[in-house]
């Protein structure tokens, strides 16, 4: 079964939750948890471990009222007060694991009422074993660790 859960960074803070899907096969992320953005990396790469193994499949689908109010909780773990403070300096990375990989793929914010757009070139994977390579790709992608995948290397 794919896991999946998502990340964000916003207002200073680090927030990853898992991402499950209903019954009519929508996705819906809950339970966000956040960190500063100097957090550990092994503490980064728990929350994405644990976040991964509370997705789901076949979960109830919320109702109408619900879903309206589904985004309320990553704003208060964000510490903002409504969904456009919470844009206006979000990055997302969605993580998905399935069998031995876990793959990362970072987005780009087109704002408030565009939400985000996939950035498939950047793309990162890892082994799904590895959870401090996940959290450090995840921490690159955020932009919050330098990128040491493009460094060159010494003869």
């Amino acid at each position: 079964m794919q896991q999946a859960a998502v990340a964000y960074f916003t207002n200073g803070r680090i927030i990853v939750a898992p991402v499950s899907r209903t019954m009519a096969d929508d996705t819906i992320a809950t339970d966000p948890k956040w960190f500063g953005k100097s957090a550990k990396k092994t503490v980064v790469a728990q929350a994405i471990g644990d976040a991964l193994a509370a997705s789901r499949t076949g979960t109830l689908d919320p109702t109408p009222e619900q879903w309206k109010r589904q985004f309320i909780p990553f704003q208060d773990a964000a510490e903002v007060k409504n969904f456009k403070t919470f844009m206006r300096d979000a990055r997302r990375v969605d993580i998905e694991r399935s069998g031995d990989t876990v793959t990362l793929t970072p987005f780009d914010n087109l704002g408030v009422n565009n939400g985000f757009e996939a950035r498939d070139g950047d793309v990162r994977t890892a082994p799904a074993d590895d959870a401090e390579a996940v959290a450090g790709a995840l921490l690159t992608l955020l932009g919050l660790r330098p990128d040491n995948s493009a460094m060159p290397t010494q003869a």
